[in-house]
């Protein structure tokens, strides 16, 4: 019988992804998911083995009484679980989901890991750090990390390289689980600065909310630029591998996904991100990465199309060596496996 891990991953695919990511990659133990109501469907339509748990943030305010309760209810599941199921490491992958099952695990003297996907550490795992060693970072240079943190990387789906030969340039656009607003005015902005003759040449494939598809589509066409919008691309990676440049925001999982297919990327923070991390993870990727970080609020369009156009059309390949980037001492999987045999 396969020794079983429970992985907490509440409140956004940011925490989700990662968690589901691992589990793609490794059959070694059998995984199951402690979600909160938010991601719950997500959870259910990939199929996998889950428990829903009540959980709280623990802001100030009128309904604290109510939220602890959660959080109290949310420990009380967590402890009746880990009895049942006799986990051999509870891994946390951050968000307040996380508080109630991983001071479940500490009572149980069941062994914590905890993993930060962000630049910044988050205030959750801040907060749970005082309870485990056992601290993985998607950066080595996260702030508010402890020194015992290990720098492991963040999991990512298996890659999946297909023919990419096109006679037309391709620019990938991704902003997220829901896509990125500005967006749907920027990037048609920025082709229009581009050349007459590179815009012949070029296909732009972006993902676009809902509410946005109809201008941008009609921003192409008024172009005369070849287009495919969607409002969610369930093959990414295909999209990725297909893509000469990319286009996104700074979440932790989709610059690992970048720089998995090594590609030039053109980067927007989300000013508003908590702690400023989408910045800071900008940061970190350039260090191994070839991009451009640009600052929405602070914009030179015709510098940041300059720049695409050149990257784009010119021959010369801006893709770092793998034997260049820097590797991570213990991937996230065998940092479990190492704990866990560690307490065998």
């Amino acid at each position: 019988m396969r020794s079983k891990v429970f992985l907490i991953a509440g409140g956004s695919g940011g925490h989700l992804f990662p968690a589901i990511s691992l589990t793609e990659n490794d059959k070694t133990f059998d995984y199951y998911f402690l979600v909160d109501h938010r991601i719950e469907e997500i959870i259910r339509k990939k199929k996998l083995k889950y428990f829903k748990i009540f959980s709280s943030s623990l802001k100030i305010n009128p309904l604290i009484p109510i939220m602890l309760a959660k959080i109290i209810l949310g420990f009380l599941q967590s402890l009746l679980l880990f009895i049942k199921h006799k986990p051999k490491i509870v891994v946390g992958f951050g968000g307040y989901t996380s508080i109630p099952s991983i001071l479940a695990a500490k009572i149980l003297k069941i062994k914590i890991l905890i993993h930060e996907q962000n630049a910044v550490m988050g205030k959750t795992n801040r907060l749970l750090s005082y309870l485990t060693k056992n601290i993985a970072l998607t950066f080595k240079n996260t702030k508010y990390a402890k020194n015992c943190s290990i720098h492991t990387g963040i999991p990512v789906r298996p890659k999946k390289d297909a023919n990419s030969k096109s006679k037309l340039k391709r620019i990938f656009v991704v902003g997220g689980s829901q896509g990125a607003k500005i967006f749907s005015v920027l990037v048609p902005k920025l082709i229009e600065n581009l050349s007459s003759r590179s815009k012949k040449k070029l296909i732009v494939v972006q993902q676009v909310r809902k509410e946005d598809m109809e201008l941008v589509i009609n921003s192409y066409k008024e172009m005369k630029i070849k287009s495919i919008i969607e409002n969610f691309f369930d093959d990414i990676y295909d999209q990725l591998n297909k893509a000469d440049l990319v286009i996104s925001r700074c979440g932790s999982s989709t610059l690992a996904e970048i720089e998995l297919y090594n590609k030039f990327s053109v980067l927007f923070p989300l000013p508003s991100s908590t702690n400023n991390h989408q910045y800071f993870n900008a940061v970190e990727f350039k260090k191994n990465n070839q991009c451009l970080i640009c600052d929405e609020r602070e914009l030179n369009l015709k510098k940041i199309s300059m720049k695409i156009e050149k990257i784009v059309f010119k021959k010369k390949s801006h893709k770092i060596e793998s034997s260049k980037k820097l590797n991570h001492k213990l991937s996230l999987i065998n940092f479990i496996k190492k704990i866990i045999v560690e307490n065998a």
